[in-house]
C-alpha cells in the first residue's frame, strides 16, 4: 500500500513537472502568436493607409487630366471650325478657349514627362494665351484655309490632348494593378491574422486545461503525501 502510494506520488510529480513545462511553453507560444498577429495587423494598416493615399492622389490626378482633356477637346473643336469651315471665331470665344487651355498647361507640365512641349511650342502657346485673337489676324498662305500661326497652335493642342489621353490610360492601368496588389496583400494578411487568432484560441484553451490538470495533480500530490505519512 505504501509502495503503491509512493509510485502514485512519483507519477504525480512527473505529471506536475510536465504540466509546468507545458504551461511555460504555451505561454511563450501564445505571446509569440500575439506578437506575430500585431505585426501582421500593423503591416495591413500601413498598406491600407498607403493605398488610401495613393487612391486619393490618383483620383485627384485623374480629375485634373479628365478636365484638361475636356478643355482641349473643346479648344480643338472651336479652332477646328475655323480651320475647316472658314468660320470667324469670335474674340470672346477665343479668350475663353485661351483661359481653359492655360489651366491645362500646368497639368501638362506636371504629367508630360518626356513628352513635354519643346521651347518653340511653348513660345507659340504662350503667345496664343496672351493674345489669342492675333493668331487669326494673319492672312493664310497659299492653299491654306487658316493662318500659319493658328495652325501651329491647333497642332500643339492636339498633341497635348493625345499626351493627356495616353497618360490617363497608363495611370488607370497602374491604378488597377495597385488595387489588385493591395487586395492580394489584404487577403493574405487577413488570412494570417485569422490563422494566428485561431491558434491562439486553441493554445489558450490548452493552457486552461493544463492549468486545471496541474492544479488537480498538485492537490492529489498533497493528499498522497499526507496518506503516506499517516501509514508510516
Amino acid at each position: 500500500s505504501i509502495a503503491d502510494a509512493e509510485a502514485h506520488i512519483t507519477a504525480l510529480t512527473a505529471s506536475i513537472e510536465e504540466g509546468t513545462a507545458s504551461i511555460a511553453r504555451l505561454n511563450t507560444e501564445i505571446k509569440n502568436l500575439e506578437t506575430e498577429k500585431a505585426k501582421n495587423q500593423e503591416a495591413l494598416d500601413k498598406a491600407t493607409a498607403l493605398r488610401k493615399e495613393e487612391l486619393a492622389e490618383f483620383n485627384a490626378e485623374e480629375k485634373d487630366v479628365l478636365q484638361s482633356i475636356g478643355a482641349l477637346k473643346s479648344a480643338v473643336t472651336v479652332l477646328g471650325k475655323h480651320h475647316e469651315a472658314l468660320l470667324q471665331v469670335p474674340a470672346m470665344t477665343l479668350l475663353n478657349v485661351a483661359v481653359a487651355v492655360d489651366k491645362t498647361v500646368r497639368v501638362h507640365d506636371r504629367i508630360a514627362g518626356a513628352k513635354k512641349l519643346s521651347p518653340t511650342q511653348r513660345k507659340h502657346l504662350m503667345s496664343f494665351l496672351q493674345a489669342p485673337s492675333d493668331f487669326f489676324d494673319a492672312e493664310p498662305t497659299f492653299k491654306q484655309s487658316y493662318a500659319p500661326q493658328s495652325g501651329a497652335i491647333f497642332g500643339i493642342l492636339k498633341q497635348m490632348k493625345e499626351t493627356f489621353e495616353s497618360n490617363l490610360s497608363s495611370s488607370q492601368k497602374e491604378e488597377m494593378q495597385s488595387q489588385a496588389a493591395y487586395d492580394d496583400l489584404k487577403a493574405a494578411k487577413e488570412s494570417e491574422i485569422q490563422a494566428g487568432s485561431d491558434q491562439k484560441d486553441t493554445k489558450t484553451q490548452e493552457l486552461a486545461d493544463t492549468d486545471e490538470k496541474l492544479a488537480q495533480a498538485k492537490q492529489d500530490l498533497e493528499i498522497g503525501r499526507a496518506s503516506c505519512r499517516e501509514r508510516v
